[in-house]
C-alpha cells in the first residue's frame, strides 16, 4: 500500500477486518490518507500542483445475465485473465450487496444507466474503489447483457520521472467545498436528482438541509463540481428519463411530462424540443 502511494497511486485501500488492535488502526489511518490524497490530486476536483502528471484508466466489463464476464479489458497491473469469471467474484462482500441492489434498479427499465462505486479486489491484500455505470444493452447482438464502464484516475509521481515535465497548468480555484465531506455531500445531491428527477425542489435551502449542506455551498459546490446549477442538473435528468420513457413505453405524452416532474406538457414539450430536437410526438414516431 505504501508503495503503490509512493507512486502516485492511491486507488488501493486496504480490506478492514473490524478487529480492534493496532494493526486494523494503521490500516484505517493509511486507507483514510489515501482518499484524502485521492481527492486532493484529482485535477478534476482541486488544483493539483503544477508538474502533476495523471493517468485516467478507463475498464470495460461485458456481462450476461449470470453475471459472467464476457469481455473486459481490465488487468489492473495482474496476470490472470477475467473472462468467464463471475463478476461478482471480482467485488468485495460490502460491494456485491450494491451491485445487486443498482442492477435491480436498472432492470426496471426507468434510466439507460445507473451510476455505483464499488470496490474490487485487486489482490487478496489490496482493494481498488472504482466509479463505475452500469448500462443495459439493447443492440441485436448484445441485447440482454450488461456493460459496466469504470474508471479511475492515478497520479504518478514526477519525482520518478527525470523528464517529468514543469509547464505550468490552468488553476481550477474551489471556493466552497473545502473538504471531502462536501464533496461526498455534493455527489449525494447529484445522485439523489439522478434517481428521483421527478421530485420537486421547494428550495436549494431546503434540499442543502436534507443534505447537511446550506444554501451557499449546495449552489455554488455543485456549480465548482459539474460545471452547472442543481435545477439545470436536475432539468437534464428529467428529459433523458423522459426520452427513455418515450421509446420505451406506450405512455401518453402527457403522463410521460407528469411522470418526470414537468407542471403541463407544453413546458415539457418547449423543453425536450430545445434539448433534443425535435418534439417529444416526433421523437416517438422515429424509434416505433
Amino acid at each position: 500500500m505504501i508503495l503503490e502511494m509512493a507512486k502516485g497511486n492511491f486507488n488501493y485501500q486496504i480490506p478492514r477486518t473490524g478487529e480492534n488492535n493496532e494493526t486494523e488502526a494503521i490500516a484505517a489511518s493509511l486507507n483514510m490518507l489515501a482518499q484524502e490524497l485521492r481527492v486532493s490530486y484529482n485535477p478534476f476536483i482541486f488544483n493539483a500542483p503544477a508538474d502533476s502528471i495523471f493517468k485516467v484508466r478507463h475498464y470495460l466489463f461485458l456481462i450476461n445475465p449470470e453475471h459472467s464476464i464476457l469481455s473486459t479489458n481490465f488487468d489492473l497491473d495482474a496476470e490472470p485473465t477475467f473472462v468467464d469469471q463471475n463478476f461478482l467474484h471480482l467485488l468485495t462482500p460490502a460491494s456485491k450487496k450494491i451491485f445487486k441492489k443498482r442492477l435491480k434498479q436498472l432492470l426496471k427499465k426507468q434510466y439507460p444507466s445507473v451510476p455505483c462505486r464499488l470496490e474490487l479486489r485487486a489482490s487478496n491484500t489490496l482493494n481498488v474503489p472504482l466509479e463505475c455505470t452500469l448500462f443495459k444493452l439493447r443492440y441485436d447482438a448484445v441485447a440482454g447483457n450488461f456493460l459496466v464502464v469504470a474508471s479511475r484516475i492515478q497520479s504518478l509521481n514526477p519525482l520518478l520521472k527525470e523528464d517529468a515535465s514543469k509547464k505550468e497548468y490552468p488553476i481550477r480555484k474551489l471556493e466552497a467545498l473545502k473538504n471531502t465531506r462536501d464533496i461526498q455531500n455534493i455527489q449525494d445531491v447529484k445522485a439523489y436528482l439522478q434517481d428521483h428527477p421527478e421530485d420537486r425542489i421547494a428550495s436549494l435551502k431546503i434540499l442543502g438541509v436534507r443534505f447537511g449542506l446550506n444554501e451557499y455551498k449546495l449552489k455554488k459546490g455543485f456549480k465548482e463540481l459539474y460545471q452547472t446549477s442543481v435545477f439545470k442538473y436536475q432539468l437534464q435528468q428529467r428529459l433523458h428519463k423522459a426520452k427513455h420513457l418515450i421509446r420505451s413505453t406506450t405512455d401518453p405524452l402527457s403522463s410521460i411530462a407528469l411522470q418526470t416532474g414537468f407542471k403541463s406538457y407544453v413546458h415539457f414539450g418547449q423543453a425536450f424540443k430545445k434539448e433534443f430536437g425535435v418534439a417529444p410526438s416526433q421523437y416517438r414516431k422515429m424509434h416505433q
